[in-house]
C-alpha cells in the first residue's frame, strides 16, 4: 500500500510542476478556452490533459528508476500495458487536434470507434465478454466487439460532455479512478492500482490549476483521454474478475457523466433537436441557473460523484443489501435530476407518461365493462333487454344519448325502442355523432345513433371494441325478432289466401 502512495505524491508533484509549463505551451500555440462562468472571456490555455498524462508517466517512469519489488511487477505486467498504447495515443491525438483546430462529432466518434475496435483486437483483457451487473456471458464475438465500442465512445464522449465547468471533469476523474483503484485493490490487481495511483494523483495536482476559477482547462486532450482510459480499464479489472457483483461495480462508478450523457440524449430527443447540437442544460449548467457558484456547483457534483464512488465499492461486500444500496444510489440521482434541477423534457416527459399509465389502466376497465356488457346483451331474453344493457353502458361511459331506428320490417310494423338521453346531456348541437347501420335478414333494417359532446374530450375506451362486441349482440336480437315477425308475417299472408270455408 505504501507503494501506491508514494506513487500517487510523486505524480501529484510532477502535476504540479509539469502544468503551469503545458499552460504556457497552450499559451504560445493560442489554443486558449472559453470561461465556462460567464466571466468575461479571458486568454485561459487548454491543453490541460496533456499536463496529466505527462505526470502519469513520469510517476510510472519513477518506479523504473528504482529497482524493487514495484519495479519488477511492473515489467512483468508489460503485455497488458502495451495494447493501451496505440488505442490511447489515437484519442490523445485526437483531443489535441480539437484543441488545436477543432473537430466534429462524426470526426470524434469515427477516431473513438476505431480506438476502442483496435484495443478490442488486441485480446480478450480488454474485451466485454459478460453484461454489466447480471453477468451473463456474451457468446456473440460481434456482440462483444459492439459492447465494447460503445462502452469506450460512450464514457470517452461523457467526460468530454460534462468538461464544462472549472475543475468539474478533472474532479469527477479523480473520484471515478479512485473507485477503480479500490475494486482493484480488493481483488489484488496490482498493474490496475499503480496505473489508477499515478493517474489520481496527477488529476489531484492538476486540479490545484484546474478549479474555479481556473487557470488551465483540461480540454478535448484531458476529457476524452482520461474518459477512454478510464473505460478501458473498468473493463480490463472487470475481466479479471470472478463474481457477478464485482463485473459491476466498476461500471457503477462511472454513473455521473455517462447519466449526464443519456439525459443529454434523452432531453434533445424529446424537444426534436439534433443529438449532437451543443447546448447549455448540461447537468452544471442547471445548477448555475439555480444560483449555485461555479465553485460551489462543482462541489455538489463532486458529492455526488463520490457518493456513487463509495456506493459502487460497497457492492462488493454488501451483496446481501445490493438491492437496497442500488435503491438509494438511483434515488439520489433520481433528487439530482427531478427536484434540483428540474428539467423541463423529463417533468413533461414524466407527466405524459402518469397521464397515459393513468388513462391506460381507464380504458382497460371500460374494455372489460364492454366485454361483459356484450355478455348481458347476448343473455337477454328479449330485443328491449338488450337495448336496457346496451344504455346502461353507453350512460357508463359518458354518452349524452343513443336512437335506435328501425326500418324495413316484415310486417310494417319496426319494434319500437325508447331512445335514451343521459339526465345531463348536452344539446344535440354541441354533440359529435356516430351512426352505426344495423343489419338484420338480407339486408340494413335501420341504425344506431350516438352522440356525445365535444367538450367531453378523448374517449377512453377503444371505439372498435364498441362497434365489434356490441353491435353483433344487438343484431343478433334483431335477427331473432325479424325471423319471427317475417315467420309471423308468412302465416297471416296464407291465412288470408285460404278460401273462406277451409
Amino acid at each position: 500500500m505504501r507503494t501506491y502512495v508514494a506513487l500517487f505524491f510523486a505524480a501529484a508533484l510532477l502535476a504540479l510542476l509539469i502544468t503551469p509549463l503545458v499552460a504556457a505551451l497552450g499559451r504560445r500555440l493560442r489554443a486558449f478556452g472559453r470561461p465556462h462562468d460567464g466571466r468575461e472571456p479571458s486568454p485561459v490555455p487548454r491543453l490541460g490533459g496533456l499536463a496529466v498524462i505527462l505526470a502519469a508517466l513520469g510517476g510510472l517512469g519513477v518506479t523504473l528508476l528504482f529497482p524493487g519489488q514495484v519495479r519488477e511487477r511492473l515489467l512483468s505486467e508489460w503485455p497488458a500495458l502495451v495494447p493501451l498504447v496505440v488505442p490511447c495515443a489515437m484519442v490523445l491525438l485526437l483531443g489535441i487536434y480539437d484543441d488545436l483546430k477543432g473537430t466534429n462529432a462524426r470526426q470524434k466518434l469515427t477516431v473513438q470507434a476505431a480506438a476502442a475496435a483496435l484495443l478490442w483486437w488486441t485480446g480478450p483483457a480488454y474485451r466485454i465478454t459478460a453484461v454489466p451487473v447480471f453477468g451473463n456471458p456474451l457468446d456473440s464475438m460481434m456482440l462483444s466487439l459492439l459492447m465494447t465500442v460503445l462502452w469506450m465512445a460512450a464514457v470517452s464522449n461523457a467526460f468530454n460532455l460534462i468538461d464544462g465547468l472549472d475543475g468539474l471533469a478533472s474532479g469527477i476523474g479523480f473520484f471515478v479512478t479512485l473507485s477503480v483503484f479500490g475494486v482493484a485493490l480488493v481483488h489484488g490487481n496490482q498493474f490496475v492500482c499503480m496505473l489508477t495511483a499515478v493517474l489520481a494523483g496527477a488529476l489531484l495536482g492538476f486540479l490545484k490549476f484546474n478549479f474555479a476559477p481556473a487557470r488551465i482547462y483540461l480540454g478535448d486532450t484531458g476529457s476524452l483521454s482520461l474518459g477512454f482510459f478510464l473505460a478501458a480499464l473498468a473493463v480490463y479489472s472487470a475481466e479479471k474478475s470472478s463474481t457477478v457483483l464485482a463485473i459491476a461495480v466498476p461500471y457503477a462508478a462511472f454513473g455521473l457523466p455517462v447519466l449526464d450523457t443519456v439525459v443529454t440524449v434523452i432531453r434533445r430527443f424529446l424537444s426534436n433537436k439534433p443529438i449532437f447540437t451543443a447546448d447549455r442544460n448540461h447537468t452544471h449548467h442547471r445548477l448555475l441557473k439555480r444560483g449555485l457558484s461555479p465553485r460551489k456547483a462543482a462541489l455538489l457534483l463532486y458529492a455526488v460523484a463520490a457518493a456513487l464512488s463509495i456506493g459502487s465499492l460497497l457492492i462488493v461486500h454488501t451483496t446481501r443489501s445490493l438491492i437496497a444500496l442500488l435503491a438509494v444510489m438511483a434515488a439520489i440521482l433520481t433528487w439530482l435530476l427531478t427536484r434540483l434541477l428540474k428539467y423541463e423534457e423529463l417533468g413533461e416527459f414524466t407527466a405524459y407518461v402518469s397521464r397515459s399509465v393513468q388513462s391506460q389502466r381507464w380504458i382497460l376497465a371500460n374494455e372489460i365493462m364492454i366485454r361483459k356488457t356484450a355478455r348481458e346483451m347476448e343473455a337477454a331474453e328479449t330485443l328491449e333487454g338488450s337495448w336496457q344493457a346496451l344504455a346502461s353502458l353507453l350512460e357508463a361511459l359518458d354518452f349524452d344519448a343513443a336512437d335506435c331506428g328501425l326500418s324495413g320490417w316484415p310486417n310494417g310494423s319496426a319494434p319500437r325502442l325508447a331512445a335514451w338521453r343521459s339526465p345531463v346531456s348536452a344539446a344535440q348541437s354541441d354533440c359529435l355523432l356516430v351512426s352505426v347501420p344495423l343489419r338484420a335478414g338480407a339486408g340494413t333494417v335501420g341504425g344506431l345513433e350516438l352522440w356525445r359532446a365535444r367538450s367531453k374530450g378523448r374517449s377512453l375506451f377503444q371505439f372498435t371494441s364498441l362497434v365489434e362486441r356490441l353491435i353483433p349482440a344487438l343484431e343478433w336480437h334483431l335477427q331473432r325478432r325479424y325471423e319471427a315477425d317475417e315467420a309471423r308475417a308468412r302465416m297471416e299472408q296464407a291465412a288470408a289466401l285460404r278460401p273462406a270455408g277451409d
